[in-house]
């Protein structure tokens, strides 16, 4: 599991169940999210309400990559460490921060500096999400909106962004011997790793499935 790493504490996390007095003042937040190493890049941008937690986000980033949430997964905010907290009698040692109780606009000032989303934490998939823009809250934003990406998700069968790039090598050679090990670990024969629907994409995000 995620450790807690050590740093300067943010003043901006230190109350976890802070909000502001009017949501309406809070902006949304325009983000870019890839799959680090991988190329050509696999990335989706996204717009989100700033009054999403973590949790909400981690929903939003897996419907858009078109994950399928069967992992564990972290996030990496400034130095913090957030993953979901699981209820348990065990005492814990230390202090786990709880995605679900942390709000985006809570976090803007760590987004800047450093953001990454982790998912599956075996040899895993890791995102780096770059915050493109703050969106001024003069309307607020009730859904997440995926706004554009590229590249098909790939299958989670797969182990790393290092072993998914080896499997598309071995389909452009013609002599490899594992020419069709993509297509058998995808159940898809027509498995294409440069095509993304972004309107079927668009559908799920808003749906929220």
């Amino acid at each position: 599991m995620a450790q807690v790493i050590k740093g300067v504490f943010p003043e901006s996390i230190r109350t976890e169940t802070e909000s502001p007095k009017d949501d309406k003042q809070v902006p949304s937040y325009i983000l870019h999210i890839s799959i680090t190493f991988s190329d050509p890049l696999i990335w989706r941008r996204i717009q989100v309400p700033g009054t999403f937690t973590l949790a909400q986000l981690h929903d939003t980033i897996q419907l858009s990559m078109g994950w399928s949430d069967s992992h564990a997964h972290q996030f990496l905010v400034g130095k913090i460490s957030y993953e979901p907290t699981m209820k348990s009698n065990v005492p814990r040692e230390s202090k786990r921060f709880d995605e679900q109780k942390y709000k985006l606009h809570t976090l803007e000032e760590g987004m800047q500096f450093m953001f990454s989303y982790i998912y599956d934490a075996g040899e895993g998939w890791e995102h780096e999400i770059h915050l493109e823009e703050v969106i001024p809250p003069t309307r607020q934003l009730k859904h997440p909106i995926l706004l554009s990406g590229e590249m098909a998700c790939p299958p989670e069968t797969v182990g790393d962004i290092h072993q998914y790039h080896q499997l598309i090598t071995a389909l452009e050679s013609p002599e490899s011997k594992n020419q069709n090990s993509l297509y058998e670990l995808t159940g898809r024969p027509d498995f294409d790793p440069s095509y993304f629907d972004l309107e079927a994409a668009k559908k799920r995000v808003i749906n929220g499935r």
